[in-house]
């Protein structure tokens, strides 16, 4: 089948997002150039901007010189297996892999935006967060959630940077001291976070018509201040349509606790995501890769795994039970592992543009080779 460019990929040019009537009047083909990896790549050329750029340009693997299979890919990374591990089952290098993860990352951020643009919320929403680490436990991180509740559709997902505390020796504390003069953490860091995912899920909320607002949290203070702080929603809770309901986090993790949904992707994260589990050596070396191997893991959960393991449709996805449309789910499931996602054509919520451009981080700088090479894990 003739490939046909579907825009120009010079995001100045006119013809990067105006729909143009004849598909082919607005570039020239330019013959053919040989690559190693594929062979023959198709050249074109823009007829406004003048740019050259080859059908590669549009493919999930542009820019590279060693192609692997991306469904692999994810598999390995959602089944528990560490960086490592994964590099000699696919014969690749921790550099390569940590790449491939980080493309995996964007479209599945394409891919959750697009499947929400006509999504309309009709559950209550869960928020909770867990603790992790990346590089050294002097740098702790708390990863929130926002889930729906009957559904466990992951709707939301953000990281924060937190600053060590809890029981330290004199030895630790003056460790922590030393590092903070280079870097230290922000402060409010869980309620900016959460603040940020809890407004976003209430404008999600009132936009579909789903009033009161119901939100299910623990009981952790950051909660209940940052929706104080959210205009307008904030006002509305005295007139009932906003409904904030707090769980204390040390009851039983059962099916009729309402924190369920978030316990439970909590549990998978842990179970499954190899620098999540407990007393493990395969701990992150930065956050944004860290965040980035979640979020492939949590559209994972939304839009591939089955509801459930008992269920009688075995290609029913939380996203379908959530109310998504199983034709979309499936086509753009394909694409997200074959087109290139352009970020700036996607509509990204504040939380997904902070993941695709790793504005969470830690600016630690280590001073071996080896540790440098690490960072890349």
């Amino acid at each position: 089948m003739e490939f046909i460019p579907p825009f120009c990929p010079n995001r100045d040019c006119r013809t990067h997002r105006e729909e143009l009537e004849s598909p082919k009047s607005w570039f020239l083909p330019r013959g053919y150039r040989m690559t190693k990896v594929v062979g023959p790549v198709r050249r074109f050329q823009c007829r406004v901007c003048r740019k050259g750029f080859s059908s590669r340009t549009f493919d999930i693997d542009y820019w590279v010189h060693c192609t692997v299979d991306y469904e692999e890919v994810r598999n390995l990374l959602v089944g528990g297996s560490g960086l490592r591990q994964a590099c000699r089952t696919l014969r690749v290098s921790t550099r390569l892999l940590a790449n491939r993860h980080l493309r995996l990352s964007r479209q599945s951020l394409a891919l959750h935006s697009l499947c929400l643009e006509d999504f309309r919320l009709n559950d209550s929403l869960v928020l909770d967060g867990f603790e992790s680490f990346a590089y050294s436990q002097y740098y702790p991180n708390n990863l929130h959630l926002l889930v729906t509740s009957s559904s466990q559709f992951a709707l939301g997902f953000h990281g924060a940077v937190l600053r060590r505390k809890g029981r330290m020796t004199d030895k630790q504390r003056k460790m922590r001291k030393e590092l903070e003069a280079e870097f230290r953490a922000p402060g409010n860091a869980i309620f900016r976070s959460s603040k940020q995912l809890l407004a976003w899920g209430c404008h999600l909320s009132f936009g579909s018509g789903q009033l009161p607002i119901r939100i299910i949290s623990d009981k952790k203070k950051e909660y209940a201040w940052a929706l104080s702080k959210i205009e307008p929603y904030c006002q509305w809770r005295d007139e009932g349509l906003l409904v904030h309901q707090r769980i204390d986090s040390k009851a039983p993790r059962t099916l009729d606790n309402p924190l369920f949904p978030v316990n439970y992707l909590d549990r998978q994260l842990r179970k499954d995501l190899a620098e999540h589990v407990r007393e493990s050596v395969r701990f992150a070396r930065r956050i944004e890769h860290s965040l980035e191997r979640a979020v492939v893991h949590l559209v994972h959960h939304n839009y591939f795994k089955v509801f459930r393991n008992r269920s009688k449709d075995k290609r029913l996805t939380h996203a379908e039970k959530a109310g998504i449309d199983r034709t979309l789910i499936e086509r753009l499931r394909e694409r997200s592992l074959k087109d290139r996602a352009f970020g700036w054509r996607v509509n990204l919520e504040p939380w997904q543009k902070d993941l695709w451009c790793r504005r969470i981080s830690v600016p630690v700088h280590p001073t071996t080779s080896v540790a440098r090479h690490l960072m890349t894990a």
